[in-house]
């Protein structure tokens, strides 16, 4: 949930120093990557950075960070809505759709990248507060995103400390502004205009030089010091009290400050200092004062340590130094009442629409019932992406307590794993299974028995996520024997596409014979179960194995079970992907006619607005379809939309894109560009350990070499892209590339027949044969095989004599291609011919003998 107060850039009301010197530093940051500016509480820095950008003629995303930002999506999700409010161009989806495809992370720095590049003007970027970042995943995704960093892209960030990032490798490379508390100290002339400007106190050099002594400039101070006067005091009655450390001076001078206050602006003070934001109605919520509106008015009017944050003021917070000495004086004077102010801010929020902001209060309070309550109810939708917002939450909630709801004791072990907190994770799963063994789990057996099924398929599904396969098997046939219904977290983190993380992971991509035997058991234990969305999700994934294998048939059988499970249950992302894989089967088999209503229906059902990221899959697909088949318009016009550039940053869940670029750009004749890109797609694939694209980028790698006239090192790439794809049986990667990669096979081919060609790896060469025999020949080539055997079939002659091995009548054939009884006809009586075979078992003969199956 965004929070839009956090996105508002703070502006004082009382009379400023104009502190140009500091000014023109941050203006040097607009010649740097990061301007850092590190000091304690009370130095300005957020006065500073809201005063130094109302004099930049150009928008400023600003982010206020606080505690609950160490949620890596939470802390994205705000700097990417304040790029947005700032810069309206900012295209936010494409970022936002890799949040949660890349556990890393790195996906979505990467397309956060690429989108800064779309900016058309300078961009500014400010993180306030940062001292409140602790989790590592954000510090190395903020390292990943400055190692990358547009140069017209400046960041800024305002910390108490020296943050965790490699800044020595910045401040090498002259990208690094940096100003400390030396910077941030007044000096003696800001210092006599200050005191002059917001205390109407003409004070003499040798005072001035007093107070410069004992507070080292520390403007929060000051301003302390000038509050804590009586109306008629004089600058040195002031001098006298500046002793003591920066503590002892600011605790000192805040207590002068609460103790002139009325008694109802005491207590307004102290009890709303639970408040991390507050507005009038909540104070009063909280205080049971009823001029609460009227007490923050006041406090602001007086420049009394508020923040306004938004433009309407209606929302405030306390100076951090300010809010430390209110609630310390709180617990001090009201140390049985603190935990009730915390319960009835609880409740406003919880009831004003502020769920997330309920829960910590109802957390500190230790009203554990109350916030679970609150937490099962937004459960669904933090799902979606904060995963370490619900760990840090359950964490925080004694383990007995979830016992009794065994949901939220589960959903508190896939968050810690989902979050990073892996051995945490496996500790928790252990600790539960062994209070279930011994009984000593206070829950009823109904609780007993979900709590059984829902550890198994924690289980089941860390293997799975893990990409442990065979441990998935087993876990999941585990889990299904004791929950047969199969409905754990049905669909949890998918966004309104029906996305989920889960299915960027296929088995057959991680290889083909690994694929073959884990998908049918899994396909087996699932399919009894109410998981429709996992079983759709397995039904691809079978699909895809078979059409790589060339088992067209069976492709299509795999991936109509998964289009239609995703359409009667409304799952667009699981429609969309079962679609083009309907549509592509149907183009390589020469069914332009099914293939084109396939990408039709699937567009009128996806709105390009709503639906962006499918939509982008489809113009994708027709890309690549249009360049299988020679069409330049559907390219063009995805090269146009997607605005991929062979330097950007690459997503790790959009391999498949770049590469189809890559490919474009080899074909148009930019080839060193289509080379670089290829190398690099290379190496993210092998990190990855995806081993289908890997061989795809290989092959496209060899055609790039080959196109160079490097015929040795085109050989070289090659014959590893087959040594990896042999022993797996991988057919389509090859024939999908089509006649014009056909010729670079029989290069290959004729170099080891004659011995002209020693092989560096294992290669079968009967089974780069019969890849070559699938590949239809360049039209006006011989058409004959390496066997003497005229094999040249056409893709749709090949889809009907796969069909004959099936069985099928010529009429069934008619019905499943959708074309005229006569017209398989024509196909049969042509394949006959081309196979020298008078009848259909002639003809399978032959076909079987030349491994055209």
């Amino acid at each position: 949930m965004i929070i839009a107060t956090k996105l508002h850039i703070p502006r004082s009301r009382s009379p400023l120093v104009v502190r140009s010197r500091l000014t023109h530093r941050l203006h040097e940051g607009l010649d740097r990557a990061l301007t850092l500016i590190t000091a304690p509480a009370g130095y300005g820095k957020t006065t500073l950075l809201g005063e130094w950008v109302t004099t930049l003629e150009k928008p400023v995303a600003w982010v206020s960070i606080d505690q609950a930002d160490n949620d890596r999506m939470r802390f994205w999700a705000h700097t990417i809505a304040a790029l947005k409010q700032a810069y309206p161009s900012f295209d936010e989806q494409a970022v936002l759709r890799h949040a949660v495809e890349d556990p890393s992370g790195f996906s979505l720095i990467a397309a956060l990248v690429n989108g800064l590049h779309s900016i058309p003007q300078t961009t500014v970027l400010v993180w306030d507060d940062f001292h409140h970042i602790e989790e590592a995943s954000i510090f190395k995704g903020v390292t990943y995103l400055l190692e990358r960093l547009p140069s017209h892209v400046h960041l800024y960030l305002a910390s108490r400390n020296f943050p965790s990032l490699p800044l020595s490798r910045i401040r090498a490379g002259n990208g690094l502004n940096w100003l400390d508390a030396r910077d941030l100290r007044f000096s003696s002339d800001e210092t006599t205009e200050f005191f002059a400007k917001c205390g109407g106190m003409d004070m003499a050099i040798e005072d001035v030089a007093v107070v410069q002594k004992k507070t080292e400039g520390w403007v929060a101070a000051m301003r302390l010091a000038i509050l804590s006067l009586h109306e008629h005091a004089d600058p040195a009655s002031l001098v006298r009290k500046m002793a003591g450390t920066e503590r002892d001076i600011s605790d000192y001078f805040f207590d002068e400050v609460l103790s002139y206050q009325s008694e109802t602006m005491q207590q307004f003070l102290l009890q709303t200092s639970i408040l991390d934001r507050m507005t009038g109605e909540l104070c009063q919520a909280v205080t049971g004062i009823a001029e609460s509106d009227a007490c923050l008015q006041q406090l602001d009017k007086e420049s009394l340590f508020l923040v306004a944050l938004d433009e309407r003021r209606e929302w405030y917070r306390y100076h951090h130094l300010f809010q430390q000495f209110l609630t310390a004086q709180l617990k001090i004077r009201e140390p049985l009442q603190w935990k009730t102010y915390h319960m009835a801010a609880g409740k406003w929020l919880e009831e004003n629409g502020y769920p997330h902001e309920a829960v910590d209060h109802f957390l500190v309070a230790a009203d554990y019932e109350h916030a679970l309550s609150v937490i099962e109810a937004i459960s669904q939708e933090l799902m979606a992406n904060e995963w370490t917002t619900i760990c840090n939450w359950l964490s925080a909630i004694p383990e007995s307590l979830l016992f009794s709801r065994p949901m939220m004791l589960l959903t508190k072990l896939a968050s810690q794993y989902l979050s990073g907190h892996v051995e945490a994770a496996t500790d928790g799963y252990w600790r539960a299974v062994r209070r279930l063994e011994e009984g000593i789990a206070s829950c009823s057996p109904v609780e007993s028995e979900t709590l059984h099924g829902g550890l198994a398929f924690l289980a089941a599904f860390r293997t799975f996520l893990d990409r442990d396969f065979e441990y998935a098997v087993q876990f999941s046939r585990e889990y299904v024997e004791k929950h047969p219904e199969g409905d754990f977290f049905i669909g949890f983190g998918s966004d309104g596409d029906g996305y989920h993380p889960v299915w960027d992971i296929y088995v057959s991509d991680n290889g083909l014979r690994l694929a073959e035997q884990v998908l049918t058991p899994l396909l087996s234990i699932w399919s009894g179960t109410r998981n429709v969305y996992f079983i759709a999700h397995l039904y691809i994934d079978l699909g895809k194995m078979q059409y790589e294998r060339n088992r067209l048939v069976e492709a299509e059988k795999a991936m109509r079970q998964a289009y239609d499970i995703g359409r009667l249950y409304d799952n667009r992302s699981l429609a969309t992907i079962a679609g083009l894989w309907l549509a592509r089967i149907a183009a390589v088999q020469g069914d332009e006619e099914t293939s084109n209503q396939m990408l039709q229906e699937l567009a009128k059902q996806t709105s390009e607005k709503a639906n962006p990221h499918l939509s982008g899959k489809i113009a994708s697909f027709r890309a690549m379809l249009g360049r299988m088949q020679g069409e330049e318009k559907p390219v063009r016009q995805w090269l146009r939309k997607s605005g991929l550039r062979f330097r950007d940053e690459i997503p790790v869940s959009m391999i498949k894109e770049y590469d189809l670029l890559a490919s474009i750009l080899a074909e148009r004749g930019e080839i060193e560009e289509a080379a670089a890109l290829t190398e690099r797609l290379l190496f993210i694939a092998s990190e990855a350990g995806r081993q289908s694209d890997r061989i795809r980028l290989l092959v496209h790698k060899s055609r790039i070499l080959s196109s160079l006239g490097k015929i040795a090192d085109c050989m070289d790439v090659l014959e590893e892209a087959l040594a990896l794809a042999w022993p797996e049986g991988y057919i389509r990667t090859f024939v999908d590339e089509g006649a014009a990669f056909g010729q670079l096979l029989d290069q290959y081919i004729q170099l080891r027949q004659n011995q002209h060609r020693r092989p560096s790896h294992k290669v079968s060469l009967s089974y780069v044969k019969r890849l070559r025999r699938l590949i239809p020949l360049v039209e006006g080539e011989a058409g004959t095989s390496h066997d003497g055997m005229v094999v040249n079939l056409t893709a749709r002659e090949q889809s009907v004599l796969r069909l004959m091995e099936t069985g099928m009548s010529n009429k069934e054939m008619a019905i499943k291609l959708n074309v005229s009884l006569a017209t398989i006809k024509t196909h049969i009586n042509n394949i006959y011919g081309k196979l020298q075979s008078k009848n259909r078992l002639q003809a399978l003969e032959r076909a079987r003998t030349l491994q055209l199956f």
